[in-house]
């Protein structure tokens, strides 16, 4: 099993979305489990990548990673039909106008009504083609679809995957910070 970290990571994983940009999901728990880290999922038609991250709430986490043997429809299944891809969208300046102003007029006409924005930036988001982006470019980035718990149900493969990449994360840590535990 090939383990990843950080900028390898980062790297290795844009480099196959820019290669496809297209039917991607990035899935997040917004619980830690029980090893105390976050778990995500990255995937697209061709692979999938079960990560451990120490924190959602902080701007640069530890992030780890493994490609695991998973059915990739499983996951799109499990954002749903209505959720766009996950990916960059070229957003031109005009675009940008246009949504901050559509957003902020409906934002105050359905605070009114106790409604969300929700609808109009699904239908944005799912209107503009993922692309790869380019140096100088506006883009969005996302969605990321955050669950409460694990997106997969793992298998015994998936579970040593899991435990493997905690015992490394939790190493990190320890190299990284002296007095972690």
């Amino acid at each position: 099993m090939e383990i990843l970290q950080d900028n390898n990571l980062a790297k290795y994983l844009f480099e196959k979305y820019s290669s496809n940009p297209r039917n991607w999901s990035f899935l997040i728990s917004t619980n830690p489990v029980t090893d105390g880290f976050f778990d995500a999922t990255i995937s697209n038609v061709d692979e999938v990548w079960q990560l451990k991250i120490d924190s959602i709430y902080k701007p640069m986490p530890m992030i780890i990673g493994a490609k695991v043997d998973v059915d990739a429809t499983r996951i799109e299944r499990r954002i749903g039909a209505g959720s766009p891809a996950f990916g960059y969208r070229k957003l031109e300046p005009s675009v940008m106008m246009t949504m901050l102003s559509k957003l902020t007029r409906e934002q105050q006409f359905n605070a009114e009504k106790g409604q969300s924005v929700d609808n109009y930036i699904n239908s944005l988001l799912s209107s503009l083609e993922p692309v790869a982006p380019k140096v100088g470019g506006n883009y969005a980035y996302g969605p990321f679809v955050f669950t409460n718990g694990n997106s997969l149900t793992p298998n015994e493969c998936q579970k040593h995957a899991a435990d493997e990449l905690s015992h490394r994360l939790r190493d990190n840590l320890r190299n990284r910070y002296s007095s972690y535990g």
